[in-house]
């Protein structure tokens, strides 16, 4: 049986028993274990090795692991010998010391304790005996295959990096031009990309200009998830699942989709699909006043991010998804804080430790990231102004789980209204991947005749060059039309 505590004491070199003491009558973040002896040496080590590959940690032996009660045991060369022997069995090779000491008021009796530091950052997992171990709660466990190839994956990124590997299946017929240009367009107009690359006439100049092409001139898997026509085609994991619930459970439906587009597509798909069914209860004007969003705009646009851009990628099997239920919203992304961190971490000390470098940066240009480190801090401010709970963050095995709670709860009368029959005519007659993004900017138009482009682009959220090609689409399929002066009309429904 384990019993952890964590500790404020983890850089002490000499503990007394009265440090041990206090270790051991601790209640919260317990991160410790005991071993009534050494005769339970392979097990300990085992907990050892799964403390540095989570959040560090002390080994005792002498110690009962129910009562806690100080035991102590002999402690003969022979015993020293054995404890050094199995220290050396952890790979990589590190530096660890046991230390012996004395039981009060019983003779010879020794507690034998070692510290176990917590990694530093994303380093290469350690085994014990060849096996590497974790922690899962209080209980230590083989840390599975796929786990570990990731994790060494990350401690070396530039060796490893997923997004920079080439992506040899997909050629340049296979990237959105559309796309290219939105995040040309939308950077040069945050100041985050010369004017110069304006006149790049080529996707590969434009690819190139982004870094998202091998030395060799291949398209790299960033490049594809970006930028691409179908990558879902290529990776199976490009794609994010949407989901609203009735109630506070997954029992029942009462919408869901699938967005199998690139990341800025899946980007407009959230947010579109929030806007769709996260209004507050009583206001039935879902597209003309986005301020009133149960949570925070701003927010939600973060947390999208977050989602998109620092999830992990190496497994097919992983999917990001976000949850809609009547009392809080849940973004399941793939992926995990750098070991020894949390997102408390992050609050306190704005930073970026991010993985997807190129991902991250593409963004930042394209102008929907403002600033890399302040996710996380700008996802708690905003909670905290709009009287929100304070998100929480829940770390599962392969997983980051946000969750934002509502003030008050959300009402179906939304999702009859978005739902109707000549919605659904319409998605028939735009029949277009993100026909839910190209309906907003038509219901938007519609609620608002005489519109004017630069008005969508504030109330919708999203970058000019996407509402310029939702624009052309609705006049080619002469759903809407422009009328007056290029200065100074607008636009307006059929």
């Amino acid at each position: 049986m384990a019993i952890f505590v964590r500790l404020d004491i983890d850089a002490m070199k000499d503990l007394t028993i009265q440090d041990i003491e206090t270790i051991l009558h601790r209640d919260e973040n317990r991160v410790m274990e005991a071993k009534k002896t050494t005769g339970e040496i392979v097990a300990g080590m085992q907990s050892g090795c799964a403390f540095l590959n989570t959040e560090g940690g002390w080994l005792f032996f002498g110690i009962h692991p129910k009562t806690l009660k100080i035991l102590g045991q002999d402690v003969a060369d022979q015993t020293r010998q054995e404890i050094a022997r199995e220290m050396r069995k952890f790979t990589p090779a590190i530096d660890l010391a046991a230390q012996y000491i004395d039981v009060p008021g019983r003779p010879n009796q020794k507690v034998i304790a070692i510290r176990f530091p917590a990694p530093d950052g994303f380093a290469a997992p350690y085994t014990y005996d060849n096996r590497p171990y974790y922690k899962v709660e209080n209980t230590t466990s083989i840390m599975p295959r796929e786990m570990f190839e990731e994790r060494i994956r990350l401690s070396n990124p530039k060796k490893f990096s997923w997004e920079k590997s080439p992506c040899p299946n997909v050629d340049v017929n296979g990237i959105s031009a559309k796309t290219l240009d939105d995040i040309i367009l939308s950077g040069i107009n945050k100041g985050r990309i010369p004017r110069e690359a304006s006149r790049l006439k080529n996707r590969l100049a434009k690819l190139d200009h982004l870094g998202l092409r091998t030395a060799d001139g291949l398209l790299t898997n960033g490049a594809v998830v970006l930028c691409g026509k179908t990558p879902n085609r290529e990776f199976t994991q490009c794609k994010v699942r949407l989901a609203r619930f009735e109630g506070t459970d997954m029992d029942k439906f009462r919408d869901q989709t699938v967005c199998y587009g690139n990341l800025f597509e899946q980007y407009d798909a959230i947010i579109e699909f929030c806007q769709k069914h996260m209004f507050l209860a009583g206001n039935m004007d879902q597209i003309e006043r986005i301020d009133t969003l149960t949570v925070p705009i701003k927010a939600l646009r973060e947390a999208t991010l977050n989602l998109l851009v620092h999830r992990t990628w190496w497994s097919g099997a992983r999917t990001p998804s976000v949850a809609i239920f009547d009392d809080r919203i849940e973004f399941m992304n793939p992926g995990f804080f750098p070991p020894g961190t949390t997102a408390e971490d992050f609050r306190k000390r704005p930073h970026s430790e991010p993985i997807n470098e190129v991902i991250s940066n593409v963004f930042f240009k394209s102008g929907l990231m403002e600033a890399w480190g302040r996710g996380i801090p700008d996802i708690y401010g905003e909670c905290k102004a709009a009287g929100l709970p304070k998100p929480e963050f829940e770390s599962i095995p392969n997983f980051v789980c946000l969750t934002i709670r509502f003030k008050e709860p959300l009402t179906p009368h939304l999702t009859a209204q978005n739902n109707n029959s000549s919605n659904e005519t319409l998605n028939e007659i735009l029949n277009e991947t993100l026909s839910q993004a190209i309906l907003a900017t038509y219901n938007l138009i519609k609620t608002n005749p005489g519109i004017k482009r630069k008005d969508i682009v504030t109330r919708s959220g999203r970058v000019p060059a996407t509402i310029s090609r939702h624009i052309a689409l609705l006049i080619e399929k002469n759903l809407i039309e422009h009328r007056d002066s290029k200065k100074t009309g607008g636009y307006y429904a059929k």
